[in-house]
C-alpha cells in the first residue's frame, strides 16, 4: 500500500492488516511505493533506470534485454536534451557505434534518415530542454526474438514537454552482438492523440 493511499484504505490497513507481514505500508508515494514493495518482498530489481546515475552500468551487458536497451537509450537521450550528461564527442561516438551504418530512422512525419545522419541532428539538441519539464518514457514494450541475434521491439514512446504530452508507436529492430545491441531500424508513427510536433530519437 503506497503512502498516499486513499483514507479508506489507510483505515482498513490500521484495522485489519497492521501486523500482517505480507502487507507493506510503503513510505514512498505512487510508483515509488510500488518499487519499494518490489524490493521489500524480493520480487525483482527495485531501482528505476531513471535513478541509476550511470545508465547501462547497473548490470552486466550479457544480461541486458532488448527492452532494457531501449529504456536505457531513451533515458540517455532525455539526459542529453536536458544537459544532464557531458556534451562530448565521446558520447556521440558511443551512440553512433551502437547503430548500424546502413540503419534507417523513419520519423513520424514520414521522412526517413540514415541513423548516423539523424544522430548528427540529435547533437544539435543538446541542452535545449535544460531547466524545463521534459521527460521521455515508454509503455507497452514487447520484444520478440525473430532470429538467433535479431530482436523486434515494439513500444509506445511518450515525451512530456512542460504540460504537453506527445506519443508515438515505435518499432525497432536490434541485433544482439557479443556484448551489446546494435540498432538496425527505427520506425515511429504518431499516436492518434499526438500533434505533429518535432521529434528527436
Amino acid at each position: 500500500m503506497v503512502s498516499n493511499a486513499q483514507e479508506e484504505l489507510l483505515q482498513w490497513h490500521a484495522e485489519n492488516a497492521k501486523d500482517n507481514p505480507k502487507i507493506l505500508h510503503a513510505s514512498e508515494r505512487c510508483a515509488s511505493g510500488i518499487i519499494q514493495a518490489i524490493g521489500h518482498f524480493n520480487l525483482g530489481p527495485n531501482l528505476s533506470p531513471r535513478d541509476v546515475s550511470d545508465i547501462g552500468q547497473e548490470q552486466s551487458v550479457e544480461n541486458v534485454s532488448a527492452v532494457q536497451e531501449i529504456v536505457n537509450f531513451s533515458l540517455l537521450i532525455e539526459k542529453w536534451r536536458r544537459a544532464e550528461v557531458e556534451n562530448s564527442e565521446l558520447f556521440i561516438a558511443a551512440i553512433k557505434a551502437s547503430t548500424d551504418p546502413s540503419g534507417v530512422y523513419i520519423h513520424p512525419s514520414g521522412a526517413d534518415h540514415n541513423l548516423n545522419e539523424y544522430i548528427n541532428i540529435l547533437r544539435k539538441e543538446y541542452g535545449k530542454k535544460q531547466g524545463k519539464q521534459f521527460r521521455i518514457w515508454l509503455d507497452n514494450a514487447l520484444a520478440t526474438q525473430i532470429s538467433s541475434d535479431i530482436w523486434l521491439v515494439k513500444f509506445d514512446k511518450w515525451e512530456l514537454h512542460d504540460e504537453e504530452r506527445h506519443g508515438c508507436v515505435v518499432t525497432t529492430i536490434l541485433r544482439k552482438d557479443s556484448d551489446w545491441f546494435t540498432w538496425m531500424h527505427v520506425h515511429q508513427s504518431w499516436l492518434e492523440q499526438s500533434g505533429q510536433n518535432e521529434w528527436i530519437i
